[in-house]
């Protein structure tokens, strides 16, 4: 099926010269950004920053929902939550849900239930992760704006 859808893509672009001229302009405009981009990452520290940066970025969401995890009784690896939280972050990615709602904490279910937490709990640490993460931070952030704008700070 992805084959055909391919090979369709091709003709249509092989045949519709509209089509074919504005993404050749298109690529012609991003290709010395990215090439620029790829040089940057010859550099051996650059690259070594960016996945330390990213490995860096999952250790304190990976030891917060640990944390979740030991207070409902349950010890769940760091090895297996950083694969988790991974998981969760590039399929909420690919799923086109504002903020990831809903399919975060199925995943996060599943992938805990998989690390060997009983589903009850899987689900508890889940809802509690994403409430402390996502859901309760904007009600905070909301009276914070607004002290901000009534001392004409912004």
């Amino acid at each position: 099926m992805l084959v055909a859808i391919v090979l369709v893509a091709m003709v249509v672009l092989a045949l519709v010269g509209r089509v074919r001229r504005g993404i050749v302009g298109s690529v012609r405009r991003w290709w010395p950004d990215v090439r620029e981009a790829i040089h940057g990452l010859r550099a051996s520290n650059k690259l070594a920053l960016l996945l330390g940066g990213s490995l860096a970025g999952g250790d304190p969401v990976c030891v917060g929902t640990r944390r979740l995890a030991n207070a409902l009784g349950y010890d769940v690896g760091l090895a297996d939550l950083l694969v988790i939280n991974i998981s969760v972050s590039l399929l909420s990615s690919f799923l086109p849900v504002p903020g990831g709602i809903g399919v975060a904490e199925f995943g996060l279910t599943v992938g805990l239930v998989a690390a060997g937490m009983p589903e009850e709990a899987a689900l508890a640490t889940a809802l509690l992760y994403r409430g402390a993460t996502f859901y309760i931070p904007p009600i905070w952030g909301f009276f914070a704006m607004r002290w901000l704008q009534r001392n004409a700070l912004l």
